[in-house]
């Protein structure tokens, strides 16, 4: 299960950065766009939609190897079913957002519901983890990511690209470790995470 969350995010790292090194002008810059800037240009629209529908697909993998276990295991599983949903999501409403408001608004919406999701569930995964300073490292990536994040939505910087980044690390590092922990000492365990 464990190698089904780190191919996700794996997936996802690889080919982001495939579309960065395509294409760097679209993301880094001061007056910085968001990632999904990469789904809707020929050049970078195919590993920008691999990063993303192998992230959900993989996911969707690791779900199903957790069918039937304990209520962590089940609370695990249901985090990555939305995940996977989320990204698919992603995805679909970036491909025309650009054609009118109302796409615009629905893919607008899907990316504050992820910005919110990740770090609500980074502190959930954080509450149930050993406390270790790479864990503690990774909550205050996650806030930062967090707090830029409403600073670009609230229009004082650009800097929705970089907070992209940090939530989307924080949360899949999190997210991996706690495949990990689940691998390692059984779902049925009374004390998963610590």
């Amino acid at each position: 299960m464990r190698s089904s969350v780190l191919w996700s995010q794996v997936c996802l790292a690889v080919f982001s950065a495939i579309c960065i090194a395509l294409h760097p002008g679209f993301v880094l810059k001061w007056n910085e766009a968001g990632f999904s800037n990469y789904g809707i240009h020929i050049k970078t629209a195919v590993p920008y939609s691999i990063a993303f529908f192998g992230c959900a697909l993989y996911a969707a993998r690791a779900v199903r190897a957790l069918a039937d276990l304990g209520p962590v295991a089940r609370t695990y599983s249901a985090v990555l079913f939305v995940y996977a949903i989320l990204m698919v999501l992603t995805v679909i409403s970036t491909y025309g957002y650009t054609l009118n408001h109302g796409l615009k608004d629905f893919h607008t919406v899907v990316g504050i519901i992820t910005m919110l999701f990740e770090p609500l569930v980074v502190l959930w995964m954080y509450v149930r983890l050993r406390r270790t300073l790479w864990t503690r490292v990774l909550l205050g990536i996650e806030l930062v990511g967090l707090t830029l994040a409403v600073i670009d939505y609230l229009v004082i910087l650009h800097v929705l690209f970089l907070a992209q980044v940090l939530t989307a690390f924080a949360f899949g590092a999190l997210l991996v470790r706690s495949a990990g922990r689940l691998d390692e000492v059984g779902s049925h365990a009374a004390n998963v995470f610590r």
